[in-house]
Formats: C-alpha cells, sequence, structure tokens
C-alpha cells in the first residue's frame, strides 16, 4: 500500500511540473505575440528614415501574416530594411 501512495504521489508531482512548463510555454508564446505586434512592427516602420512614406504605407500589410511580424522584429536593422522591401514588390 505503501508503495501505491508514493507511485501516485510521484505522479501527481509528475503532472503538476507538466502542467508548470505547459504554462510558462504559453506565456512565453503570448510575450513573443506582443513583442510582434502590428502596432510594434509599425513602431519600427515610421522609425526607419531608409523607407519614403509610400512604402511604409505598403508594408502595413505585410504584417497582417505574423510570421511576417515575427521575420520582421527578428531581423537586424539592415536586413530588416531589405527583406521588408523585397515583400513589397
Amino acid at each position: 500500500m505503501e508503495s501505491y501512495l508514493e507511485m501516485r504521489k510521484r505522479q501527481s508531482e509528475e503532472e503538476e511540473a507538466k502542467k508548470r512548463e505547459e504554462e510558462a510555454k504559453k506565456r512565453e508564446e503570448a510575450s513573443k505575440a506582443d513583442d510582434c505586434s502590428i502596432r510594434n512592427c509599425i513602431t519600427v516602420v515610421e522609425s526607419m528614415e531608409e523607407l519614403s512614406n509610400e512604402e511604409k504605407v505598403k508594408s502595413f500589410g505585410v504584417f497582417k501574416d505574423a510570421q511576417n511580424r515575427e521575420i520582421f522584429m527578428s531581423a537586424g536593422p539592415m536586413t530588416r530594411l531589405i527583406w521588408l522591401r523585397t515583400m513589397l514588390v
């Protein structure tokens, strides 16, 4: 009986640890989504002096896609500019 209780306790602890990991992953994903929001992308675009106003406006459509937002926000300043211009063609 005692070994059964120990097994159940261990099982419960493992399940709890798994839940905590899943919750942490969800928080991390939510944080990443916030960092790559359309608002943040547009803020960065507005600060890019190399882009014309027309290019800036066209770029807003690129940010409808979450993967595009993540690529844009993850890239360095020069590669970000080059990448964005290729997306506008």
